[in-house]
C-alpha cells in the first residue's frame, strides 16, 4: 500500500465539505493528517495517519449522525478503522409521560467502567425533566490504545433520577450490564452524587458491583467542601486502572503510573491566592495489584502543585512528587510553561527531573524535555510540531517527533456525540 493512502481520509472528506457546504449544513468537526516518528522502550516506527471526525445535526428534525474513521500506515503495513458510525432520530409523536424518544442505530461509542470501546447496535435514550433511561444492546469492539474490551453482545440499562438534598443539587443513577461471551458476567451499576450548594460541600459514590463473584469494583468515594473563601479540601477513595496506555508526557514521570490495578486514599488542600495562583498538596496511600492477586506493595506519597497565569496568556504549571511503593520510589519535578509568540501562533515547554530507585532496574535518573508549536494558518486551519526527548541513565534513550495538520469547523456540536 502507497505511503499516501492515510491521505485518502483528509482529502475525501475536505472534498465532501466543500461540496455540501459545511457552514449551512449543520456540520460539524474536524480532519487531521499526522506524521510521527517514536521510540519508546524497544518499539521504534514511523507512521503517517489521517482522520476524520463528523457530526450533523439538525435539531428541527430531530435528526444526528456522526462518522469517524482513521486510515494509518505504518512500517509493517497500512490499517484502516472506523470509530463511529450512526444515525440518531427523535420520535416527537412517541412519548411517554414526559419523555422524549432518541433512537441510536450504527457504531456507537461508549465509555463507562467497563473502559472506553464502540458498539455495533442500538441505544435508546428516553429523557425528560425527572428521569432519564438509556439502553443499549450489540457487540463491542476494542478501540486501539485504551483499556476496553471485545466480546460476543453486551446488553445494559441506566437510569438517572435527579434528587433535591439540602446541600444543593443531586443525581442517582442505577444500571444494569451483562457482557456474553464463552460465559455470561452480570454488572450492577450504581453511583449517588450531590453538588456544593448553601453548604458550600459535595460528594460523590460510585461503582460496580459483580453478582456471581461477590465482590465490588471500579470504586470512587469522594467528598469535598469549601474552608475558606479562596480554599476548599477533599477527601478521596478509588480503585484505579488506567483508561489508556499511551500516557501523556506528564503523566509518564507521574509517581508509579501503572497498566495494572491499584487502590488510592487521599487527601488534598486546595488554595488560590493572588493573581490567579492555585496551589494544592495532596498526601494518599496506595495499594498496587500484584500478579497472585489481591492488592500489596502498599505505598506513601506526598505531592506539592502550583499553577497560575500571566498577563497576556502566559501559564505555567510546577509539581514536586515522591512516592514510595514497597521497595521502589520515584522523586520529581516537574515545569510547564506556555505562551502566545505572536497572535497566530503559541508554544507549550515542558521539563522533568526524575530519580527512581527500583528493583529490576536499580537506580535511573531521568530527564525529559518537550517542546510544542502550533501556528493558525486561517480560520480553522492549524499546523502543529512536537519534539520530545527523554534520557535515562540506566534504560535506552526515548524521543517522539510529529507534524499534525488540523482543520476544524463549528465544532459546538462535538459534545453531542452519544
Amino acid at each position: 500500500m502507497p505511503v499516501p493512502y492515510p491521505f485518502a481520509v483528509p482529502v475525501f472528506l475536505l472534498a465532501g465539505l466543500f461540496f455540501t457546504g459545511v457552514a449551512t449544513a449543520g456540520l460539524s468537526g474536524r480532519v487531521d493528517v499526522l506524521m510521527q516518528a517514536d521510540k519508546r522502550a524497544f518499539v521504534h516506527q514511523g507512521q503517517i495517519e489521517g482522520r476524520g471526525d463528523l457530526l450533523f445535526a439538525d435539531d428541527e428534525q430531530g435528526l444526528r449522525s456522526g462518522l469517524s474513521l482513521s486510515l494509518r500506515q505504518r512500517e509493517g503495513g497500512s490499517e484502516a478503522r472506523l470509530y463511529q458510525l450512526f444515525v440518531e432520530t427523535r420520535f416527537p409523536q412517541a412519548r411517554l409521560s414526559d419523555q422524549q424518544i432518541h433512537v441510536s442505530l450504527g457504531r456507537l461509542q461508549r465509555a463507562d467502567g467497563l473502559g472506553f470501546y464502540t458498539l455495533d447496535g442500538a441505544q435508546l435514550r428516553m429523557q425528560g425533566q425527572r428521569l432519564s433511561i438509556n439502553a443499549y444492546a450489540g457487540r463491542p469492539g476494542r478501540i486501539e490504545g485504551f483499556h476496553s474490551l471485545s466480546a460476543r453482545a453486551l446488553y445494559g440499562a441506566d437510569v438517572h433520577y435527579p434528587l433535591s438534598v439540602r446541600s444543593g443539587k443531586g443525581m442517582l443513577r442505577l444500571g444494569w450490564q451483562r457482557l456474553a461471551d464463552d460465559r455470561s458476567v452480570d454488572r450492577i451499576n450504581a453511583g449517588w452524587r450531590t453538588s456544593a450548594g448553601n453548604a458550600s460541600v459535595a460528594a460523590l459514590l460510585q461503582g460496580s458491583y459483580l453478582p456471581a463473584q461477590g465482590r465490588l469494583e471500579n470504586m470512587q468515594a469522594q467528598v469535598e467542601g469549601k474552608v475558606w473563601k479562596k480554599s476548599f479540601a477533599r477527601l478521596r477513595f478509588e480503585t484505579y486502572t488506567p483508561s489508556h496506555f499511551r500516557l501523556s508526557f506528564r503523566q509518564r514521570f507521574y509517581a508509579h503510573y501503572a497498566r495494572n490495578g491499584q487502590m488510592t486514599l487521599s487527601g488534598e488542600w486546595h488554595q488560590r491566592s493572588w493573581q490567579d495562583v492555585h496551589g494544592q498538596l495532596r498526601l494518599r496511600r496506595v495499594w498496587r495489584e500484584i500478579a497472585r492477586g489481591g492488592y500489596a506493595n502498599n505505598g506513601l506519597g506526598i505531592s506539592l502543585d502550583a499553577s497560575g497565569r500571566r498577563p497576556r496568556g502566559q501559564t505555567w504549571a510546577a509539581q514536586f512528587d515522591h512516592l514510595r511503593l514497597h521497595d521502589d520510589q520515584n522523586t520529581g519535578l516537574y515545569f510547564q510553561y506556555g505562551t502566545a509568540l505572536t497572535a497566530q501562533r503559541r508554544s507549550i515547554a515542558s521539563a522533568v527531573v526524575q530519580f527512581q530507585e527500583r528493583r529490576l532496574i536499580g537506580r535511573n535518573r531521568v530527564l525529559g524535555l518537550e517542546a510544542q508549536v502550533e501556528q493558525a494558518i486561517r480560520a480553522g486551519l492549524y499546523v502543529s510540531c512536537v519534539v520530545s526527548f527523554i534520557h535515562n541513565s540506566n534504560l535506552h534513550s526515548e524521543y517522539r517527533a510529529g507534524v499534525r495538520l488540523s482543520y476544524l469547523f463549528d465544532d459546538r456540536g462535538l459534545r453531542l456525540l452519544p
